[in-house]
C-alpha cells in the first residue's frame, strides 16, 4: 500500500513539474523571441512623374537644385483618392517591403490649370 502511495505521489509530482516547465514562455527558455513588428507607414508628397499599370512614381523636391524620383507599387489594398495623372500633386502613405515601396493610401490633387484661357 505504501509503495503505491509513493508511486502515485511521484507520478503526480513529475506531471506537475513537466507542465510547469512547458508553461514558460519561449524567450525565457532560450528560444527565439518574437520581436518582429510591422513597420510603421511613412508618407511623402510630390508631383506625379509617371503612371503605370501597377505602379507610379512621384518627383520629390529635395532642395532648390534637384529632385528625387520615388516609385510606388499599387496593390489591391491601396486606397486611391482622385485620379493618378502625370503632373498632379500626390500625398502618398506607404510601407516598405523587401526594398519596395508599396502605397497604402494615395490622395491626388489635380494639377493646377495655369495657362492661357
Amino acid at each position: 500500500m505504501r509503495f503505491r502511495a509513493i508511486l502515485t505521489l511521484a507520478t503526480l509530482f513529475m506531471t506537475c513539474f513537466t507542465i510547469a516547465v512547458f508553461a514558460e514562455p519561449l524567450h525565457l527558455m532560450g528560444g527565439p523571441a518574437r520581436t518582429d513588428r510591422l513597420p510603421e507607414n511613412q508618407s511623402v508628397s510630390g508631383q506625379i512623374a509617371s503612371v503605370g499599370d501597377a505602379a507610379f512614381a512621384i518627383s520629390i523636391k529635395k532642395d532648390k537644385q534637384g529632385s528625387q524620383t520615388v516609385e510606388f507599387l499599387v496593390d489591391d489594398k491601396t486606397k486611391v483618392e482622385g485620379k493618378l495623372t502625370i503632373g498632379a500633386e500626390a500625398l502618398v502613405e506607404y510601407r516598405s517591403d523587401s526594398g519596395r515601396n508599396i502605397a497604402v493610401h494615395v490622395v491626388v490633387t489635380p494639377a493646377s490649370g495655369i495657362g492661357p484661357y
